[in-house]
């Protein structure tokens, strides 16, 4: 999975659902256009790279996210079991960023995120320098 399209993906939705209200469809005396479906960053980006890590990293314990995950505070959290590895941060030209959080405080320098790959190895840094045990 290639974490630079996902994000250039859902800018272009992004950008084709603002343009569609900003070109006025739907006003009175034109046709309607077919509606772009609003684009959702949760479910078009952070969901799909937080549900490939189970297969990813099975040594760690993460499941895949449910309908009920959110953002908590400023980050999108990433957590394997019980443990809080880190979060997801944007920025305004939607570009993902990585910040190790230990008690939903920051505690290390954020990580421009554009492959899962890039991703599986800050967070197996983390657990290294966390020394958190695998499961098994």
């Amino acid at each position: 999975m290639d974490i630079k399209e996902l994000t250039e993906r859902y800018r272009d939705r992004f950008d084709a659902h603002y343009l569609q209200d900003d070109n006025g469809t739907g006003r009175k005396g034109r046709k309607r256009k077919k509606e772009v479906e609003t684009p959702n960053f949760l479910k078009d980006v952070i969901r799909p790279i937080l549900d490939t890590l189970p297969d990813l990293l099975p040594e760690y314990g993460f499941t895949k996210t449910t309908d009920d995950y959110a953002m908590y505070g400023e980050y999108y959290r990433i957590k394997a079991g019980i443990v809080l590895v880190g979060g997801f941060s944007i920025d305004e030209d939607f570009n993902l960023y990585f910040t190790p959080l230990f008690h939903g405080k920051a505690c290390g320098k954020s990580h421009k995120i554009d492959s899962i790959g890039q991703l599986v190895e800050i967070i197996r840094e983390q657990f290294e320098r966390r020394e958190v045990k695998m499961k098994g």
